[in-house]
């Protein structure tokens, strides 16, 4: 393929061709960043329609004018910017003569583009398995787009100075989550200041309104995600500042990882808290071979005192910090106890707190419905019932999958058991909170393997990488870095789902690294 230009007698100036192709590195790298930096933070509301694949009773699920704040203008970005890149990407394959390395990464990551692009073929809705429900926007077409972007990451040769930079791009998300974050833990609501209701709406139409008591806490979905980037971050930015060099560079990405454990307490959702409970040990373990010793075991500590000082500041202002952390192994609340009066005597005079079941229309539901079981919530915050439930649906159709991003259609919304596993039955399970059993719901158990031995081949090369070298140097301190924060997101998406808001720093991360791995490689053979 990269020699057809033989067969129409076309000479190429081969040190031209060099140069260009460095040009177009740059040129896919600073796409890339740009990608990194502003795709997490868009958001903007945008209503749209949405033409249901079947009848339901269900509003968020019927045919109808529907509202997105989060991802649908993430994704028209997304699908613009990979369009652009891969077309320079093919013109530094096809005309430059760019040599794809031959690795069983680019194997297990083809079977697994051809799975997901058969389980459109085959699902039984294929325009929604093609692009999503319309407030995830995380179908076939999404996939394929993180699977080009992390292939084009792969495949670009990366100066100390750019992969810097791609670190960078990741701090105005840190600052602003945490500052949304922490503002609506204290209780101020960011969408009454005009500037930013203009910024997330220039007008709505004719009887469209914000629901109220609306919030804006972050700049992707949901408080779980918000959580698991958050661990991912934390553990990137302080691996960083374990094994930076620079004195000043160390202190600004100690400060982040602090920030970024600020933002992930006040997520309120633990996914974060169990991954940095089971990333930082691996952290100690593989960044302790590092020579700075004295460095290490002192930004260590130092880390430990400023996280828990921020633990404490914020737990005190609201124990439920305490539920989402250490509560998922100690069911007590020592702080909970200590504000229970003032929460009680606040109670008694908020009229906030006067919820519409507790009128006539509850009493109408419970008399209708007497066979639901009592309202609870199952292991996990109910995920192990949706997981069971999920998998269940699996086995009906373990090839293809269903399509991705199409739970909501085919889970049994009307099983009685949703009552006492997720409080509620009138909650619609919309994603499995897994990303790895959606990948099998959506494209099927051959898919699921394929993902699974592309991570395990990427992270046996990294552990050889690790056990081989001493990270003695800023290139080495990011791949680290890099390395151990590709770690952390996967743990957490043992709990949580794929977003376009996160899913594309892992993607494009992680591509990264794998060029890295490789161009490692490539220069000990040469």
């Amino acid at each position: 393929m990269s020699d057809w230009y033989k067969y129409l007698n076309i000479e190429r100036d081969e040190h031209e061709d060099q140069l260009d192709m460095e040009r177009v590195d740059a040129i896919l790298f600073w796409g890339l960043a740009f990608i990194v930096l502003a795709i997490p933070l868009i958001v903007r509301v945008h209503i749209g329609d949405f033409i249901s694949p079947s009848i339901t009773e269900a509003d968020i699920l019927d045919t109808g004018k529907k509202a997105d704040v989060f991802t649908y203008y993430k994704h028209i970005l997304l699908l613009i910017s990979t369009a652009c890149l891969s077309l320079l990407f093919i013109y530094k394959v096809a005309v430059l003569r760019h040599s794809i390395p031959k690795t069983k990464i680019n194997i297990s990551l083809a079977l697994l583009a051809i799975f997901i692009t058969l389980s459109a073929v085959f699902a039984p809705y294929k325009t929604l398995a093609l692009y999503g429900m319309y407030d995830r926007n995380e179908g076939t077409i999404t996939y394929l787009c993180y699977l080009m972007l992390f292939f084009i990451a792969a495949n670009i040769h990366y100066t100390e100075k750019r992969l810097k930079w791609a670190l960078y791009c990741l701090y105005p998300f840190v600052m602003i989550n945490t500052l949304l974050g922490i503002v609506n833990f204290y209780g101020y609501n960011v969408l009454e200041l005009n500037w930013v209701k203009k910024l997330l709406y220039s007008n709505l139409p004719q009887g469209a309104k914000l629901t109220e008591g609306s919030r804006l806490i972050a700049t992707i979905n949901h408080g779980n995600y918000v959580s698991g980037i958050s661990a991912v971050l934390t553990t990137l930015f302080f691996t960083w500042a374990l094994l930076d060099k620079n004195k000043i560079r160390s202190i600004v990405n100690f400060v982040m990882s602090l920030l970024c454990f600020a933002m992930l307490l006040s997520s309120l959702s633990v996914s974060g808290f169990l991954t940095l409970t089971l990333i930082l040990p691996i952290v100690f373990l593989f960044v302790f071979k590092s020579i700075y010793k004295r460095k290490f075991a002192v930004t260590f500590a130092t880390f430990l005192v400023g996280a828990a000082c921020v633990y404490v500041v914020m737990v005190n202002h609201n124990p439920k910090v305490w539920d989402e952390t250490f509560g998922f192994f100690i069911k007590s609340n020592p702080f909970a106890e200590a504000r229970a009066v003032v929460d009680e005597l606040q109670q008694a005079f908020d009229a906030s707190h006067v919820y519409a079941e507790t009128g006539s229309n509850q009493e109408n539901k419970e008399y209708q419905l007497p066979q639901l079981p009592e309202s609870g919530v199952g292991p996990g915050s109910g995920r192990l019932y949706i997981w069971k439930k999920t998998w269940e649906l699996i086995q009906y159709r373990p090839l293809f999958g269903y399509g991705l991003d199409t739970l909501p259609y085919f889970f049994p919304q009307d099983d009685p058991e949703k009552q006492a596993n997720i409080e509620t039955y009138t909650v619609i399970v919309d994603k499995p909170h897994n990303m790895y059993i959606g990948i099998a719901y959506g494209a099927g158990v051959i898919a699921l393997l394929a993902f699974v031995a592309f991570i395990v081949n990427i992270g046996l090369l990294t552990i050889k990488r690790f056990i081989s070298t001493k990270l003695v140097d800023d290139k080495q301190a990011i791949f680290a870095s890099v390395a151990i924060a590709c770690g952390a997101y996967l743990i957490q998406a043992l709990f949580n789902d794929s977003i376009i808001g996160t899913a594309v720093i892992f993607w494009i991360l992680l591509g990264l690294l794998v060029s890295f791995l490789i161009q490692n490689k490539q220069e000990k053979v040469s």
